[in-house]
């Protein structure tokens, strides 16, 4: 071109479109693109029908047993469980006699008549009905053992005082102090009807004692008996032996006849 051509001109008039050309040839496959995002999750599929049950397969060989384990931790102590059914009764056990028999009797006079029988009218407890306060005599209901004691206050004289047992006396206590208390206690047996009594010497050594804050008593119980049969008679308490009738502090040893 020359240095001196003018200026470019206005764009023509478009022409008519040309045809179709002739297809070109296939490229080559491009690379391989980027991965993209993750889509949605899509809708959950409609349930598909329950197939049948198989057939049992078969058994399978024992298996080898396992190590022992180790101790468990001890547990927490469970609640108390409800009350269990009465159990059947035990053997019969040891003889336990049903006869009973006890008393204990306090002095209502100072200084008690001698070569008789002391009083103890005064009872603290006589529920069998063994012993007459009265006449102060225990009589035996049955066959067995028994412990007598008696605690006897003392003032103004001397007081020698004796456990009787069918007119013969078993111990025999002196006191000769003012102001004092003498004590003794026996275990006896005796037969049915045997009698029990306390007696002081004479008129000078009576001097057992009785006031509201002196009180002189006479205790006795059976210890066991013989047998836990009890007497076939009931009619009240037994007559007591064939015996002299005198109460004398030392009379003859042979005046007893038992049962």
């Amino acid at each position: 071109l020359s240095l001196l051509d003018g200026e470019k001109g206005d764009r023509g008039v478009e022409g008519p479109s040309g045809g179709l050309g002739l297809p070109g040839v296939k490229g080559d496959m491009g690379a391989k693109g980027f991965m993209g995002d993750k889509g949605d999750r899509g809708r959950i599929g409609v349930p598909g029908t329950k197939g049948e049950k198989g057939d049992l397969g078969p058994k399978g060989d024992k298996g080898d047993m396992g190590d022992v384990g180790m101790k468990g931790n001890e547990g927490i102590q469970g609640e108390k469980g409800s009350q269990g059914e009465k159990g059947m009764s035990g053997p019969i056990g040891p003889c336990t006699p049903a006869i009973q028999s006890a008393f204990s009797a306090c002095l209502n006079d100072s200084f008690p008549a001698p070569d008789l029988p002391i009083p103890f009218p005064d009872v603290i407890t006589n529920r069998q009905g063994h012993f007459n306060p009265n006449l102060g005599i225990y009589h035996a209901p049955v066959n067995g053992t028994y412990v007598f004691s008696y605690h006897a206050a003392v003032s103004s004289r001397v007081l020698k005082i004796g456990l009787f047992y069918n007119f013969f006396p078993i111990a025999r206590t002196t006191e000769i102090t003012n102001e004092a208390t003498t004590s003794h206690q026996v275990v006896l047996h005796l037969y049915r009807g045997d009698m029990v009594w306390l007696q002081v010497k004479d008129r000078t050594t009576n001097g057992m004692f009785n006031s509201p804050e002196h009180k002189s008593t006479f205790s006795g119980y059976l210890l066991y008996p013989d047998s836990c049969e009890l007497p076939a008679i009931r009619t009240g308490p037994p007559a007591g032996p064939t015996v002299k009738p005198t109460y004398m502090w030392d009379p003859p040893t042979n005046t007893t006849t038992k049962p």
